[in-house]
């Protein structure tokens, strides 16, 4: 999620005042984890100073916010038919929306190649760092030591090895005529494909298209001057921010009467979570790719409407949505920690005021994990010192 987790400066869109444009994942899937900034015009001013967009730090914030909720909402999900609503109501979009904001802020990655000498201090080595001290909370847990596991892609760990797939696949997109389009096509074909056996690799398929989409959709700030793009258009215009909250609002009824499976069948939980193929969920190439498809229409609709209801300008939470590598990497141990220490099992957890006082804290965890205090104190983790293993650049002296 260095993409979408802790992206660098972006510059201000020319429209009014994004995912996931979330995961600095991230957010990524940052979340998950974070994506860079694009590269300024030919003719920009080497020397003019490059400023954040307070409303793509506040899309972080909140995309960041979700991962933990959704995370916290999987362990009660089975017994709280509110909790699966919102739960499904969360994954239907949430990352989806984070791998395209690592895409929006991976553009630099088309033109340049010396950005790809981040992709190992960035991505590689807090994979290592993490994925070990996550294998090891499950060892504790009295789960069985596999040493062959060890590096082997652990709970949300799948999002820094699809981010820097995705990253060193974005030269080939600047190429293609229609690249969105053929993201799409692989997507819906891979999910037949035999490597679905394998989560992270089946998920980077998947949501592919999702990445190719941040990284080439038309933005208004763009060298070129193709006018306003989508992601400007709907956070400029009062009226999408009254469309996005009646879209997000209505899919809670709607999400609590389909997981009931009373009304329509209910969503195969591998669909939301782009981490199996059609033949492990028992579809037919067709009924999986039309799932898939569905899936991504959801994606879009709820993503756009979350885009559209993000506030614009500064805030106390902006500073905090530059942080979300540190909430996307540390919050899945505390989660996992309170789930393997039976803290979760209580049977008060599963009444509606525990429920409320659970996503009270799963939001108060998100913003402590992004405090001054535990940045400083987990950097060396998060963001490691891991430079010294390239070699040096031509351009250094």
């Amino acid at each position: 999620m260095t993409g979408i987790l802790r992206p660098p400066h972006h510059p201000p869109p020319s429209g009014g005042g994004p995912a996931p444009g979330a995961p600095a994942a991230p957010g990524a899937p940052g979340v998950p984890g974070a994506p860079m900034p694009d590269a300024p015009g030919p003719d920009a001013p080497a020397s003019v100073p490059r400023q954040r967009d307070a409303y793509f730090d506040n899309v972080k914030f909140f995309l960041i916010l979700l991962v933990v909720l959704g995370h916290v909402w999987e362990v009660f999900r089975k017994d709280s038919q509110a909790a699966d609503a919102a739960y499904t109501v969360v994954y239907a979009f949430h990352m989806p929306l984070f791998v395209f904001v690592s895409g929006y802020f991976s553009r630099g990655f088309m033109r340049s190649t010396s950005r790809f000498r981040g992709i190992f201090p960035t991505l590689i080595v807090p994979f290592a760092i993490f994925n070990v001290a996550y294998r090891l909370l499950a060892f504790v847990n009295a789960d069985d030591f596999r040493l062959h596991e060890l590096f082997r892609p652990q709970f949300l760990m799948w999002f820094l090895v699809a981010l820097a797939l995705w990253r060193l696949s974005a030269p080939l997109w600047a190429h293609l005529r229609y690249p969105v389009a053929t993201a799409v096509v692989l997507s819906l074909i891979a999910g037949s494909w035999s490597f679905n056996s394998d989560p992270t690799i089946c998920r980077a398929a998947g949501l592919l298209p999702f990445f190719v989409l941040g990284l080439t959709i038309r933005s208004g700030n763009s060298p070129d001057g193709g006018g306003t793009g989508p992601v400007e258009a709907l956070r400029s215009r009062d009226w999408t921010r009254w469309a996005g909250a009646s879209a997000l609002v209505a899919a809670l009824p709607i999400a609590y009467v389909w997981e009931r499976g009373t009304v329509v069948p209910k969503i195969e939980h591998g669909v939301r979570l782009w981490n199996r193929g059609y033949e492990q969920m028992g579809f037919s190439m067709p009924e999986g790719m039309s799932y898939r498809l569905l899936a991504m229409v959801f994606a879009l609709v709820l993503g756009a409407a979350f885009l559209a209801v993000v506030p614009r300008g500064r805030a106390w939470y902006t500073r905090l949505g530059t942080r979300t590598m540190y909430v996307y990497l540390l919050h899945g141990l505390v989660v996992k920690a309170l789930q393997y220490g039976g803290v979760l099992d209580d049977r008060f957890f599963r009444s509606p005021p525990g429920l409320v006082l659970v996503t009270a804290g799963g939001l108060a965890l998100g913003v402590l994990l992004a405090a001054t205090p535990v940045v400083r104190l987990t950097r060396w983790a998060v963001e490691p010192k891991a430079r010294w293993l390239l070699k040096p650049s031509q351009g250094a002296t």
